[in-house]
């Protein structure tokens, strides 16, 4: 991995690197509909050689599920294309698994499945005296799977969550992921789970290892889960705008949340990526032109100055504001230099 800034490719991404680990919601889809241009941007990308993985923290459903959804949604995947928290969650309980090991499963099929498959012991309740709660994602969740978990953490077993998103993009918005509900259980219990999805790097080392991948690409649009496991696992990250993170969120990013190329959406994958560089007081990228001011980003734009937020930015823009706002945030040696923005900053239009 390079220094957590941007970095540059003359070629395409797809033409750079051989698989592409692709977060779900948010990237792909929102729920049950597709997010604009993705679908063509897979088909293309598969077209110039590049493959793809599907890596999700959505524990509810089954890699053959997930993968029938992603087929509706015109982009045609196989089960083997998927890999999902839950399936993480089952090998690391299967690692440490002993005679005695007993799995109280709180979440969907696809966290059952995954358990199964891993052959071990799956108990319903706990009075069946379980040895470890593993608990994923599923819409149906409600108070009496909640209070099995506690009653069974409480008794002493070990606890391990699939994932702590706290929230989930849904076609309506923002819902409430796997992370609100472990929370609950957290709260009752005063029992932190260990958790194996994103930002965790094992995900990504297995998605990578199952895709045969030899230089692979994370994209996904969540800083704290995608592009910090990206960080974690020493895979480049291409953050899109299409999910959780916007704009602003990415100028202040930690160093261990950053990804290394920035996109509108997946159609990024077919772009070549010019890198943002320091030019005195400046930082360009091709005809664009940034500066950092009293914690305010500055555009330098057709020989006037404006403020972030008082116009739209284009894409050269945002990436010259991104090094700009990093450098300056670590040379200041603070989570970020910059003011909270008045409004959220827009991307230009195509």
């Amino acid at each position: 991995m390079t220094e957590a800034t941007l970095s540059g490719s003359d070629r395409s991404l797809q033409e750079a690197f051989d698989v592409a680990l692709l977060d779900l919601d948010g990237v792909v889809y929102r729920g049950a509909h597709g997010v604009p241009h993705a679908a063509q941007a897979v088909d293309s990308a598969r077209e110039g050689g590049m493959r793809t993985m599907f890596v999700t923290n959505n524990a509810a459903r089954s890699p053959q599920t997930v993968a029938r959804h992603l087929t509706d949604l015109a982009i045609p995947t196989g089960p083997e294309e998927v890999t999902t928290a839950a399936q993480a969650a089952a090998a690391l309980v299967a690692s440490e698994a002993d005679a005695d090991t007993r799995v109280l499963v709180i979440g969907g099929d696809g966290l059952r499945e995954a358990v199964l498959a891993e052959g071990l012991d799956v108990v319903e309740t706990a009075a069946d005296a379980p040895t470890i709660v593993v608990q994923g994602f599923a819409p149906t969740l409600g108070w009496p799977d909640l209070a099995e978990a506690v009653y069974a953490i409480s008794a002493g077993a070990d606890f391990v969550a699939s994932n702590i998103d706290a929230t989930l993009p849904t076609e309506r918005g923002m819902a409430p992921g796997n992370g609100s509900l472990v929370a609950a259980v957290v709260h009752a219990t005063g029992v932190q789970p260990r958790s194996t999805g994103k930002p965790q790097p094992e995900i990504f080392h297995q998605a990578a290892e199952r895709s045969g991948a030899r230089q692979p690409l994370v994209v996904g649009d969540r800083l704290n889960t995608d592009l910090a496991g990206a960080r974690a696992a020493g895979y480049p990250g291409l953050h899109v705008l299409t999910g959780v993170d916007g704009i602003d969120e990415v100028l202040r990013a930690r160093p261990g949340e950053r990804p290394e190329f920035l996109a509108r959406d997946l159609r990024g994958l077919a772009e070549s990526h010019p890198q943002p560089f320091r030019d005195g007081e400046l930082w360009r990228c091709r005809d664009a032109s940034v500066s950092i001011r009293e914690g305010q980003v500055v555009l330098h734009r057709d020989g006037a100055e404006l403020l972030l937020g008082e116009t739209s930015v284009r894409m050269d823009e945002f990436r010259a504001a991104a090094a700009a706002a990093w450098d300056a945030s670590d040379t200041a040696g603070v989570d970020t230099v910059l003011s909270t923005p008045d409004q959220p900053a827009q991307l230009a239009s195509d």
